[in-house]
């Protein structure tokens, strides 16, 4: 067997604990929920799991210290995504107020929303670097163990991702029956804002 199972089950325990904590994604996924409903937010959720995917995916093949040479890649890439949810926030909060249906917003978007927040914030690919080998037994292949490891560390991640944008459309529901739509969007916008202000208040090292 390439993992332990008591090694995966206290790995999958932290994972959860980790993830669990709200962080840049969970509020964007939020704010998508109140604003869009479930349907978008885990259209957030799945881009977030695909940009997430790619980072353990290059921890898994070894390139996370290469990568983290390139401070100014990283940089750019951060910055960017801060500069997306900003813009974002800040449309939801200036909008003009209406009291018909909210825009749909493309999957496209919303997709692509999802990876800027998990790509704009490329410390967590060198959390994974450090987290994941810390369960990797000596002795065995590393490389499959830390495949196992990534894959369920993913799991965990859409499942709860997925419960924050299920209980985040259902916040939605409940707010259209008293008819606060734009308080509803103004209250995304400021998720939005707050996602932003974490990421760009981070120290890169």
């Amino acid at each position: 067997m390439l993992v332990e199972p008591e090694i995966l089950l206290a790995f999958a325990i932290a994972s959860a604990a980790l993830i669990a904590v709200p962080g840049p994604n969970v509020a964007v996924i939020t704010a998508t929920g109140v604003a869009h409903g479930r349907g978008a937010a885990l259209t957030v959720v799945a881009g977030s799991t695909l940009a997430q995917a790619a980072q353990i995916a290059l921890v898994t093949g070894g390139l996370a210290a290469l990568l983290a040479a390139f401070g100014w890649a990283l940089g750019l890439i951060k910055w960017a995504g801060v500069a997306y949810l900003a813009w974002l926030g800040l449309s939801a909060l200036l909008s003009a107020p209406h009291t018909g249906q909210v825009k749909p917003i493309s999957s496209g978007r919303l997709f692509a929303t999802g990876a800027a927040t998990a790509l704009a914030n490329p410390k967590t690919l060198i959390f994974h670097a450090a987290f994941l080998p810390l369960f990797v037994e000596p002795g065995q292949p590393a490389g499959p163990q830390l495949m196992v490891l990534g894959a369920i560390y993913l799991v965990i991640a859409l499942a709860l991702d997925s419960l924050y944008a299920v209980l985040s459309g259902w916040a939605k529901a409940a707010l259209a029956r008293f008819d606060v739509q734009t308080i509803a969007r103004r209250g995304s916008g400021v998720l939005m804002l707050c996602a932003a202000g974490w990421l760009a208040l981070r120290r890169a090292d």
